[in-house]
């Protein structure tokens, strides 16, 4: 009797201690279960895009630019050429890249094939397996050129050119399309009666359309609100232009504003439903505010720009997205510019509209991957960044600023490419995989290595 008991009490015992090891086994393939969930929307959560132009002579190398972008958390770039040094620096960076067929190529590209194959092959797929091409973008602003017919001709060919070359490298899936300015509408307000120029309606803007329409590519926008705002100071407030209003400023039928931005998108919007392209999505391809004018030119100083940017990125990337005509609907934006570019003509407005300055200092500080809420930011002064030492000596033609500029004693500005709740998932999840291989050896030695006899 007393033997029986003892066996009893053992057999409930090792029991008790199955039941509890499968238990923890289960806890922690839960835990395991939701940091995956986590990794995966981490890695399936949008990124702001930026403007890499290079008009200045005093810009670090391209291998410092990249490892810059990604300490900043930007997902995608825009260039605006195919520059081998560029894609060279960006090989193997995981970066979302977009490169030009720049406006003195868009002829040529347009009225031959074969020119069109060789600029594909060329620029496309001689990189395409290190360096992660999304679009071909054709021609900037082109339809600005105004008068410039012959360039307007070229622009929907040279698309089409363009498409059926990456198709016969089977590159399909990089899409094609052009970034046009909002200057492309005749009319804009309100947002309803927005409709594209006469002069290029018919002739380019519906052949374009019917080309993104049956390729299911973006409709690539330069529009920057500072330039509405500026030459309507009495009718339009900053708060309008910047984000800044919680109220609704403008009502339009059943849709309200409370920001410029927005306004102009649906506007364009508006534009496309009247020559009845409902189902083409809009991509800002540039936008911004500048940090530094001209006396003449109002609103130029950093508070304000500052202001602008981290705004437009919280919006961007965070619930509620969209516009008032596309609610919910997530827009793709680029901000202009990586950095200030001293040798661009104009006013001065023209050369700081840059997150950074050359030399490696923010601008002011932003959060590009739109997590800091606006409030949540102490000043707006200047934010020091180390660029990182490279052992490159030479940086990307047209360019001529020394690499003395940029010495190899600096300290790297690398930083985690993972947020610190991104690392405690990666921890976790390691750790509830050895966990298991640990419970599931206990139990397999304790059955005499078959599953079947794990008796509860």
């Amino acid at each position: 009797m007393t033997t029986y008991r003892y066996k009893h009490n053992d057999r409930r015992r090792s029991g008790t201690t199955k039941l509890l090891t499968l238990c923890i086994i289960l806890i922690f393939l839960a835990a395991a279960a939701v940091s995956i969930a986590y990794l995966v929307i981490q890695t399936r959560r949008p990124t702001i895009g930026v403007n890499y132009g290079r008009v200045a002579d005093n810009l670090p190398p391209p291998s410092q630019v990249v490892a810059i972008i990604k300490s900043l958390k930007i997902g995608k770039v825009k260039i605006y050429d195919a520059n081998p040094q560029v894609l060279t620096a960006f090989a193997n960076s995981g970066l979302q890249l977009s490169i030009m067929v720049t406006n003195q190529e868009v002829q040529g590209v347009g009225s031959s094939q074969g020119t069109s194959d060789q600029w594909v092959q060329q620029n496309v797929v001689a990189w395409y397996k290190s360096v992660k091409i999304i679009m071909v973008i054709v021609g900037n602003e082109i339809l600005s050129d105004y008068g410039n017919q012959a360039l307007w001709n070229s622009l929907v060919p040279a698309m089409r050119n363009i498409r059926a070359s990456l198709v016969r490298f089977n590159l399909g899936s990089v899409m094609v399309t052009s970034s046009l300015a909002i200057d492309c509408l005749g009319s804009s307000f309100p947002p309803s009666n927005g409709t594209f120029r006469p002069d290029i309606a018919s002739s380019v803007i519906q052949p374009m359309l019917e080309f993104l329409s049956s390729t299911n590519a973006y409709f690539f926008i330069n529009v920057y609100p500072y330039f509405a705002w500026a030459d309507n100071l009495k009718q339009i407030s900053l708060e309008y232009a910047t984000f800044g209003s919680s109220n609704v400023v403008v009502s339009d039928g059943s849709f309200h504003y409370n920001n410029l931005l927005d306004a102009q998108l649906d506007a364009l919007v508006s534009a496309m439903d009247k020559l009845g392209y409902h189902n083409v999505d809009v991509s800002i391809s540039e936008t911004g505010w500048p940090s530094l004018g001209d006396p003449n030119q109002p609103g130029t100083n950093i508070s304000t720009a500052a202001d602008f940017n981290r705004r437009l990125v919280r919006k961007a990337l965070w619930k509620p997205r969209g516009t008032p005509r596309r609610p919910g609907k997530y827009i793709p934006t680029y901000i202009f510019a990586l950095f200030n570019e001293d040798l661009k003509p104009g006013p001065t407005t023209e050369r700081n509209w840059g997150l950074l300055y050359p030399n490696g200092t923010r601008v002011y500080d932003i959060d590009l991957t739109g997590r800091q809420k606006v409030s949540d930011y102490s000043s707006s002064a200047p934010f020091q960044v180390t660029l990182p030492s490279v052992s490159q000596t030479s940086i990307s033609p047209g360019n001529s600023s020394s690499q003395s500029n940029f010495g190899t004693s600096q300290q790297s500005l690398q930083q985690s490419e993972k947020s610190g709740g991104t690392q405690w998932c990666v921890v976790n999840l390691y750790v509830s995989y050895l966990t298991c291989l640990l419970c599931l050896q206990h139990l397999l030695s304790s059955s005499k290595g078959h599953w079947w006899n794990l008796q509860l």
